[in-house]
């Protein structure tokens, strides 16, 4: 494994670990999402050409951390960034780093200067009725596009790989039309929470973390997440869906084999320095 990737794995790591005493303190439900599910129920741990941590926090708990981790010292090297505390931040969902090890990020159009990271989802809640939920989806993917589009060239990876037809004419579109001088992120941003949380939690059966890289199939009824699983990871564990079978199930099909290594999706990063 590539020694600058382990390293940022590892300061990955204590974020986690710092992340999860925040949600023991405060009583905070979260569970492992995507690639951090997958890597802990086949690998233990991370993936090993992972190097992120993705969490889901159901939408009144995301709220209530939120707030909590607004309250950061000044001084902490630990940051909370969301598009709502960040002038700059553009991406729908919170996340947090750590300031003493820098990143920059390759797989954009424009490169990036970021640190290492733990990215924060919202589960949101979808409508019970099968017609609303499917006009809501499509609600919620139009927005999404036009989201994209307002920031393409800081948020789209155009050489990620297995992408669908429609979604490889949409970075056709953004590649070669100014399309993107059309849209103000924030306002897309805001529009979307708007729809996201139209529907009242507690009253709703299904979760969705629309805004992840598998959009919609990463909807789920409620009894799959349940009051959650730990699972070992790494030196520690993580808290993940009961049901992770199922999960895994309709997000990769055969999880449990590896993808070949032309088939890997992964963020470019280079790391630039380590303080701590």
């Amino acid at each position: 494994m590539d020694e600058s990737l382990r390293a940022l794995q590892l300061k990955e790591l204590d974020l986690l670990k710092y992340f999860q005493q925040v949600c023991k303190d405060n009583h905070i439900e979260y569970y492992a999402l995507g690639g951090t599910l997958l890597g802990a129920v086949r690998h233990k741990g991370f993936i090993p050409w992972d190097d992120d941590i993705d969490v889901g926090i159901p939408r009144p708990d995301y709220e209530r951390l939120c707030k909590i981790l607004e309250g950061l010292p000044e001084s902490s090297n630990i940051k909370f960034r969301s598009y709502k505390n960040s002038e700059d931040c553009i991406r729908y969902f919170g996340h947090i780093e750590d300031t003493t090890f820098k990143v920059v990020r390759h797989d954009k159009l424009k490169a990036e200067e970021t640190f290492a990271w733990i990215d924060l989802f919202p589960l949101d809640a979808m409508p019970n009725n099968a017609l609303l939920r499917k006009l809501k989806v499509f609600e919620v993917l139009l927005l999404r596009a036009l989201y994209r589009f307002s920031c393409f060239d800081r948020l789209v990876d155009v050489n990620k790989k297995g992408r669908p037809l429609h979604e490889r004419i949409l970075v056709w579109i953004g590649l070669h039309t100014p399309i993107q001088k059309l849209f103000d992120t924030k306002k897309c941003l805001a529009r979307l929470e708007r729809a996201l949380t139209a529907t009242p939690y507690e009253k709703s059966d299904y979760l969705v973390n629309a805004m992840g890289a598998y959009k919609f199939r990463e909807m789920f009824h409620k009894k799959y997440y349940g009051k959650g699983k730990m699972y070992p990871f790494e030196d520690t564990e993580i808290c993940g869906p009961e049901d992770y079978d199922f999960v895994c199930t309709q997000l990769y099909g055969d999880y449990m084999t590896p993808p070949k290594a032309d088939d890997r999706n992964h963020h470019a990063l280079q790391t630039v320095s380590d303080d701590a």
